[in-house]
């Protein structure tokens, strides 16, 4: 199996080389990650700018990386389209800090994985809280054990991996979750003249079984997340309504 690793901290963050090194353990491994940091960049890709690729055998030995001055979903396609490697999982993260709920809009972590599914790939993205890796490094290899070994990679689905918050020193276990409630409350605070966006995570309760509750609760969480955001419920709705009206 030749696994893709990507991110959205930079090539240079501790998590996708931890992350690079336990995939190892299933496949070849290949990186190709921002340059620098995009986090929060959300799925934006770039088209009115250079592209610049650096070759960085440097970084982890034994495996073929490159860093790319764009975006990480930029990353996955500079992978399969510019490289032409033939990729059979694309793996991301792992992130410095938690892509939860609603918040996930703005993560490039997710960006990274979900590109690999609009290109046709299973995808994995992998968090956790901030500065709280070793919680990965002990669990993590376990985890994606059982992921492969249970053949759940689906290429319409994004396989989304949460670890506990940094109040548990172990998790409790893994709960397969749904995604949740979790919108980022801003303030912006005038400097110089200028703005700075500022703010924290909104405190709404989550039900059980959410992956927000589950990161909460000391829990790993396992959400599978589709790229296809219509909502077949509503659809039908929406369709019998209009149909009345004869439009």
């Amino acid at each position: 199996m030749h696994i893709l690793a990507v991110n959205d901290d930079g090539i240079d963050s501790p998590g996708i080389e931890l992350l690079a090194r336990i995939m190892g353990e299933h496949g070849r491994v290949s990186v190709v990650a921002p340059h620098s940091e995009q986090s929060a960049i959300g799925h934006g890709i770039t088209i009115h700018e250079p592209i610049r690729l650096h070759h960085r055998e440097d970084l982890f030995p034994g495996i073929d990386s490159w860093s790319l001055e764009a975006k990480p979903a930029d990353c996955v396609k500079f992978a399969l389209y510019a490289l032409n490697l033939d990729i059979d999982l694309v793996v991301s993260g792992v992130n410095n800090g938690p892509n939860l709920g609603t918040d996930i809009t703005y993560s490039g972590t997710l960006a990274g994985a979900s590109e690999g599914v609009i290109c046709g790939i299973p995808a994995i993205a992998v968090s956790t809280d901030f500065d709280r890796l070793e919680i990965v490094r002990n669990e993590l290899p376990e985890l994606i054990r059982r992921v492969l070994q249970a053949d759940v990679l689906n290429p319409d689905i994004v396989l989304n991996i949460n670890f506990p918050r940094k109040d548990y020193e172990v998790s409790k276990g893994l709960r397969i979750t749904r995604m949740g409630y979790r919108p980022f409350l801003h303030d912006f605070v005038e400097e110089n003249g200028v703005y700075w966006s500022r703010g924290d995570w909104d405190a709404a309760e989550n039900a059980e079984g959410s992956d927000v509750w589950a990161w909460e609760q000391g829990y790993v969480s396992l959400t599978p997340i589709q790229i296809n955001r219509t909502d077949e419920r509503y659809h039908r709705v929406l369709s019998g309504k209009m149909d009345q009206l004869n439009i």
